[in-house]
């Protein structure tokens, strides 16, 4: 495998390659020029540029982004299932004498772990981390490795666009093309997992560590395979192929969603929703409601 660079924040990346960058600077102005993660993709595509440039470094006049910690708790439960020793080099928890983080000492402590590259977690949060990661190592295509490689590193290339690409896949496989992503969920029923699939656009995220991984790996990625996992008991754990084709839908939106970024930088216009959009009443309830009004249970709207 590629050999791995630090960069420290405030450092950037400037090369294609596999890099250890704490997750707030991966997220933030970490590469010599304009740069996307499929998170910020995602956002462009199913909302607009203006959504993301709202909340993006780009942006001077963004408000701090607040921490999502369902995210943190994923990726917690994630660690502690590879060992205790990983788990505490990545991850700290709140000390007892402080409730929450309203003292002046609190804040301190908070800002120096976080200066450390450390993810901050709450003790009410371990409970649910050990039930997760406990549930999923019982999981027989867990327990056989589906998850071992390596963690949390961001594969990062420059497009043709000259617009820097960011991927950050939870596992990074070291002897095949099979990449897994792990979500935390309330509800990981197959059907339910499957509208969070297409709701949240992780087809791609998928595409876009493809990508990745053929620029910067030089591998073909095989499969994409997504591990959900409910945040509460019992910790019900659903595997989740995406299938090829989903995967190949997802680069053609990634590629509409660069060359719309590249286009937004080029020209500093970050348009939201653009033209008019007629509503139409839809086919089947067309054919319903003329049914009704046929055989008399909805009057005319012509008759006087």
């Amino acid at each position: 495998m590629t050999e791995v660079a630090h960069v420290a924040p405030g450092q950037k990346v400037s090369a294609d390659g596999i890099y250890s960058i704490p997750i707030e600077h991966y997220h933030g102005d970490c590469t010599e020029g304009p740069g996307l993660s499929s998170s910020g993709m995602r956002t462009i595509i199913k909302q607009s540029p203006a959504h993301y440039f709202a909340e993006s470094y780009l942006n001077p006049k963004r408000k701090s982004a607040p921490d999502k910690e369902h995210f943190n708790i994923g990726r917690a439960a994630h660690t502690l299932l590879l060992g205790e020793a990983g788990f505490r080099k990545e991850y700290a928890i709140r000390p007892a004498e402080w409730s929450d983080w309203r003292t002046n000492a609190a804040k301190a402590w908070r800002d120096e772990q976080k200066l450390a590259g450390k993810t901050v977690l709450v003790p009410s949060d371990i409970d649910a981390i050990r039930g997760m990661a406990e549930s999923l190592a019982h999981h027989p295509l867990i327990g056989a490795g589906l998850l071992q490689g390596e963690v949390e590193r961001s594969l990062i290339f420059k497009d043709r666009t000259g617009v820097w690409v960011r991927s950050r896949p939870d596992v990074i496989p070291t002897a095949d093309g099979v990449f897994v992503d792990l979500k935390t969920t309330g509800d990981a029923a197959p059907d339910e997992v499957h509208l969070a699939v297409r709701k949240h656009g992780y087809n791609v995220q998928g595409a876009v560590i493809s990508m990745a991984a053929e620029a910067v790996l030089d591998i073909q990625m095989t499969s994409f395979v997504l591990a959900f996992v409910e945040k509460e008991p019992p910790y019900a754990v659903t595997i989740v192929p995406v299938d090829a084709q989903a995967i190949y839908y997802g680069r053609c939106f990634a590629r509409k969603a660069i060359d719309t970024f590249a286009r937004c930088v080029e020209t500093g216009e970050w348009p939201a929703y653009e033209g008019e959009h007629t509503y139409y009443v839809p086919e089947w309830e067309r054919k319903r409601l003329d049914e009704d009004i046929a055989a008399g249970v909805l009057p005319r709207g012509d008759a006087r």
